[in-house]
């Protein structure tokens, strides 16, 4: 999370502020740095610092305390916005290149999305709504295929004529679905019957 949109720094950016090389700076700095300087919460590859505590550890001064509450502006990353929506962060990433919420902001290599996009998008109607993050359930359709009710009534007039070829001409579907669909079909009668 980088805390409201704040200017973030990675390991080079802090190198570079420092006046010395990536390879110095984690030969003779990087240990005493991170004991003082933590990586924002949930940065990742690439890890990220806050910059007003870097420049503070740079020259000397306390270390400012990132804020507490949460924000608005703050930036998520996907999985951070999967905990707030209550979805998988491969939804999140579905979702905003599908238009479905915020396309976010590229920081660091990365997507990023505000807090107020996230919680907006976890209050939108049910019909948009992905899977939640450990759903397991695989709910049947309840509507039933009205190509299979046709086809039904085809197979109790004249059943030798029904074929998956004669199905996937009358719906323009293929032969493998027209299958499917005189399997539901079947299925129609056998209940009817019951």
């Amino acid at each position: 999370m980088i805390p409201q949109g704040r200017p973030t720094y990675e390991l080079e950016d802090v190198a570079r502020a420092a006046g010395v090389s990536v390879a110095t700076w984690r030969r003779n700095h990087h240990r005493a740095f991170t004991s003082k300087v933590q990586a924002l919460p949930g940065s990742e590859r690439p890890i990220i610092y806050d910059a007003a505590q870097v420049n503070a550890y740079l020259a000397g001064e306390p270390i400012p305390p990132l804020p507490a509450d949460p924000d608005p502006t703050d930036l998520l990353t996907d999985k951070e916005a999967g905990q707030v929506a209550d979805l998988a962060p491969s939804t999140i990433r579905a979702d905003a290149s599908g238009g479905r919420m915020s396309e976010g902001v590229e920081r660091h290599g990365r997507r990023w999305w505000t807090r107020a996009s996230v919680e907006e998008h976890r209050d939108r109607p049910v019909e948009y709504k992905g899977r939640t993050i450990g759903a397991r359930d695989r709910k049947p359709r309840t509507k039933a295929d009205p190509r299979a009710a046709t086809v039904a009534e085809q197979l109790s007039a004249q059943a030798d004529a029904v074929t998956a070829a004669t199905v996937a001409g009358q719906f323009a579907v293929s032969e493998r679905t027209a299958r499917r669909i005189i399997t539901k079909a079947k299925e129609l009668q056998s209940h009817q019957q019951d």
